[in-house]
């Protein structure tokens, strides 16, 4: 396709999803594409909603009409897979991640559905059942935590920023929705007809989820991601953890998978200049490991430590530790064996706004702003994740002359901490 031809394409596309975006009507907009286009790239959608970030648009604007910008697209987006050799092996984090949307349709469709219609014909007696498959439905949200701290993290390091951002705050509605519904159906006194609605809107917005996975990230994804980024991102998945499927096998790239990446990489070196030609954000470049020898030693004011007696403190603290550099990207964490939010070193490198779902990134950038003008030098909440209560707490990190080097963020789950009474002694 030639430049010009190009440039066209993104000007119509983005003048259909302006329309959309300023109160235009589904069908006119849909016409508008089908007379312009037989089909579409992935990156050019993507390109598209940059522009319009860009141009001043919220990214949670186009968040509420993402649905809808996946159904105007539907049918019409072209396969590109340059690079998917071998991402239907399994253990391969996409034959992973689709895997589990197969039973996640299977739940909705041949569980939640049937179980729901039955309720609605009179057999109450299946009420229970019903809150246990959406709590079962509910390993979603590692499924989501997989995508959200790995291919997310990728997708930024190559400058597909916008997609993540809108895709993210879509899973945390979906969550919201589960989670109020197995409260309403917990409700000895749930009024049926009144949930309808919402239960249809939830399996709705999955199943756009998994559309827009499917057919509009792994797509983008296979274009940019290397093998080797693929191998990282399957051994990281093991720290997270899966939903509603057994634990896979370990991916490793075979020989004719490498061989004809070797072949790919001036298409995949393409791909990756588009995905950040309409990006403010440039590769972001990975801290090194430490080359410090074990058997060194840390000069500290108040001590010496080598380096495997400081990684052996941070794996037994009982708080999970992540510092934050001056340019606020994640520098550290510990990894302690209960971790209360999961990490993977794909963070390394990352922008620490963006490793918090849309709804808080405002927060956390406040919290950064204040540390930063010495408004503030401390910030902390509170809140209950499941049965437990989880304590945060941030920490601004300065010098002698009080130049603010970055932030230490403490997280621990306090619930032991809490129901102590009494008292007890060393010697008890």
């Amino acid at each position: 396709m030639s430049e010009k031809r190009a440039l066209e394409r993104q000007k119509k596309l983005i003048e259909i999803l302006g329309l959309l975006h300023e109160g235009g009507q589904f069908e006119e907009a849909k016409a508008m594409f089908d007379e312009s286009f037989s089909d579409i790239d992935v990156s050019e959608i993507t390109s598209a909603e940059r522009e319009l970030i860009a141009g001043g648009l919220d990214p949670q604007e186009i968040q509420k009409l993402c649905t809808v910008h996946a159904a105007v697209f539907k049918g019409s987006i072209k396969d590109i897979h340059h690079s998917n050799y071998e991402h239907e092996t399994p253990g391969h984090p996409v034959h992973t991640l689709k895997l589990e949307n197969i039973v996640i349709r299977s739940l909705l469709k041949d569980e939640l559905l049937p179980l729901f219609e039955k309720i609605v014909k009179g057999d109450l007696s299946l009420q229970n059942r019903l809150v246990s498959v959406l709590k079962d439905l509910y390993q979603i949200d590692t499924h989501y935590q997989r995508k959200e701290m790995l291919f997310f993290s990728y997708m930024e390091q190559y400058g597909i920023t916008a997609p993540p951002q809108v895709m993210w705050g879509v899973d945390d509605d979906i969550r919201e929705q589960i989670k109020k519904l197995i409260k309403e159906f917990s409700s000895p006194t749930f009024i049926i007809n009144q949930l309808r609605e919402p239960l249809m809107a939830m399996i709705d917005d999955i199943e756009e989820m998994i559309f827009k996975e499917e057919e509009i990230m792994v797509p983008m994804v296979l274009e940019v991601f290397s093998l080797e980024d693929w191998e990282e991102i399957a051994k990281n998945s093991m720290d997270i953890g899966f939903s509603f499927i057994p634990t896979p096998v370990n991916y490793k790239a075979s020989e004719e998978a490498k061989k004809k990446s070797v072949e790919n990489e001036p298409l995949r070196q393409i791909a990756i200049q588009e995905s950040i030609k309409f990006s403010e954000l440039q590769k972001q470049t990975i801290s090194d490991k430490p080359t410090l020898p074990e058997d060194g030693l840390i000069e500290l004011p108040t001590g010496n430590l080598n380096l495997k007696e400081l990684k052996a403190m941070f794996e037994v603290l009982p708080v999970d530790l992540t510092i934050v550099d001056a340019e606020d990207k994640v520098r550290f964490y510990s990894e302690g064996p209960n971790r209360v939010f999961p990490r993977t070193t794909s963070v390394i490198g990352r922008e620490v706004v963006n490793c918090h779902p849309p709804k808080s990134m405002h927060m956390v950038e406040q919290i950064l702003k204040d540390f930063k003008s010495g408004e503030k030098n401390d910030a902390e909440f509170w809140i209950n994740l499941g049965e437990r209560r989880v304590y945060i707490r941030y920490f601004a990190l300065r010098d002698e002359s009080k130049n603010y080097l970055g932030c230490l963020e403490v997280t621990q789950d306090i619930t032991k901490i809490q129901n102590l009474e009494g008292q007890k002694r060393l010697l008890d």
